[in-house]
């Protein structure tokens, strides 16, 4: 009688624990090479392999006076970049970002981005928390 019931009991537990927490991963992090002044813009790919849903909420560096995630959107044939505010990361999903579409703009370098170059990225989520990255600058099709 006991074995009858610890069977699914054992089956009601593993299925709870199907839920669980978020669990973020972000990889794949580059950015092109930038020249003088001009801003620049961070890739990568964020993994939710938890059971619940996650919003990334902000992006830092100290390579950058001010990092923000913009989404590139056509209007009338013409590309314009406006601020995402928070990203959606789905329970069991992942984002990636990439050029010409949602990507992580950032402004007032402190330096030019140069090929070979790599700096720190910090992505803080609602429930996941910071999540710190390497990011390395290539050209596009060299990541």
């Amino acid at each position: 009688m006991k074995r009858m019931l610890f069977i699914p009991s054992l089956a009601l537990l593993a299925a709870c624990g199907q839920g669980g927490k978020a669990n973020i991963e972000v990889s794949d992090a580059w950015a092109r090479p930038t020249r003088g002044d001009a801003p620049g813009a961070v890739y990568v790919t964020i993994e939710n392999k938890g059971g619940q849903d996650d919003r990334l909420v902000s992006v830092m560096t100290d390579h950058a006076a001010m990092a923000m995630v913009h989404q590139t959107e056509m209007s009338n044939g013409v590309a314009r970049m406006r601020m995402a505010g928070e990203i959606n990361v789905p329970a069991g999903n992942s984002i990636k970002m990439v050029p010409g579409g949602t990507h992580i703009m950032l402004e007032g370098l402190r330096t030019p981005l140069h090929t070979g170059d790599s700096f720190p990225l910090v992505l803080k989520f609602r429930e996941s928390g910071e999540e710190k990255v390497s990011v390395r600058v290539a050209e596009a099709g060299e990541q």
